[in-house]
């Protein structure tokens, strides 16, 4: 071998080991630079679109609101209106094609979208009455618990001296959870369920079911229901001229159309903290809808628990177990921690309809 190939050949490697340990602390650089990839999912369009926009407006306000930060957060956002197929469609694209590290979505559909999350690992935060979603080591469920929300919807009823129940009720996850908590509850007390009226999402005339409700002595009616549905039924018994007074749990929240239901009360979350409010309506124009101020906890949990990771990017077991070590963190309902079951748990408050909107009765 001559002196000009030995010459080549020690630049060819030196060349090589060049790249290769470029390659290497590249690698490494851009994992550290990867943002933590946040999918929200929401209903964007449909009659529930007005829950969908305060979720998405209350992460993005928690994303402008971040101080200093380690990492990059990423949010992207997908419409899956009401439909647990499209949530589960919503999932799955996040999950393979966008990469995300944590999903964070509204109501009970988000049922369809705990199994897929514990499959892959990612992790899920659902905003809904049912406590199925927090199944698994991935699935966190951000809510008042239904047995809290209904001990203190009967013990409202009992201080108004209400013993007779009327019920419309939707066939859906999130409102069996609370049913089963409501008649659990019920067998503490002196009121009885006079009329279960029941329904499926694809119905949209009720006046045969408010004609059934009639008959029975019930003083008051609880709709458990959403939009658009709570809306119709509202209708419906005005135009029928039932005068027999309406209540829920939550579900004058889901409507945009308050103006139903003005001077009723009902039970739902504690009001969150007033500069959240204030912020939210001076940014927006607007009040925010019931399920953001839970958006905006979930975002800021989320990046809690990965700016005490340091290093390069975590991976999503090593969010989760940050997730689960933070105690007492000041969100906008209050102190929150996440308990063995995965519920990040806040309190419920009694309500009344005032002038187009939620105020609590005290």
């Amino acid at each position: 071998m001559n002196k000009t190939t030995k010459i080549i050949i020690g630049i060819v490697a030196l060349v090589i080991v060049v790249w290769g340990g470029a390659k290497l602390f590249g690698t490494k650089n851009e994992k550290a630079n990867e943002p933590i990839k946040i999918g929200v999912i929401a209903p964007l369009s449909g009659s529930a679109a007005f829950l969908g926009e305060g979720l998405r407006d209350a992460v993005l306000m928690a994303q402008g609101d971040l101080g200093k930060v380690e990492r990059k957060y990423e949010i992207i956002f997908e419409d899956g209106q009401l439909n647990p197929k499209d949530f589960a469609t919503a999932a799955n694209k996040l999950i393979n094609i966008d990469k995300v590290n944590a999903i964070i979505d509204i109501t009970a559909a988000g049922n369809a979208v705990s199994p897929i999350a514990e499959q892959n690992k990612v992790l899920h935060f659902g905003i809904a009455n049912d406590q199925n979603i927090a199944k698994g080591d991935y699935n966190f469920l951000h809510t008042v618990p239904p047995i809290k929300t209904t001990k203190l919807f009967i013990d409202e009823l009992q201080r108004r001296n209400i013993k007779k129940l009327g019920i419309f009720e939707l066939k859906q996850e999130g409102v069996v959870a609370l049913m089963n908590a409501l008649k659990e509850n019920l067998k503490n007390s002196d009121i009885e369920i006079v009329t279960d009226q029941t329904f499926d999402s694809e119905q949209k005339d009720f006046k045969t079911l408010i004609t059934k409700a009639k008959t029975s002595e019930a003083q008051i009616y609880l709709l458990l229901a959403f939009s658009p549905h709570v809306e119709i039924i509202a209708k419906q018994i005005k135009e029928m001229g039932v005068k027999t007074p309406l209540t829920s749990i939550q579900s004058f929240e889901l409507t945009k159309e308050r103006d139903l239901f003005e001077g009723q009360w009902y039970v739902s979350a504690v009001e969150p903290k007033d500069n959240y409010m204030k912020k939210f309506q001076d940014k927006y124009g607007k009040s925010p809808s019931i399920g953001s101020m839970n958006g905006y906890d979930l975002f800021n949990l989320i990046v809690t628990a990965s700016e005490a990771i340091k290093g390069s990017k975590p991976e999503n077991e090593s969010i989760k177990n940050s997730l689960l070590k933070i105690k007492n963190f000041d969100g906008v309902f209050g102190p929150a921690t996440i308990d063995a079951d995965g519920i990040i748990a806040f309190e419920p408050a009694v309500k009344i309809i005032k002038n187009g909107q939620p105020v609590i009765i005290k």
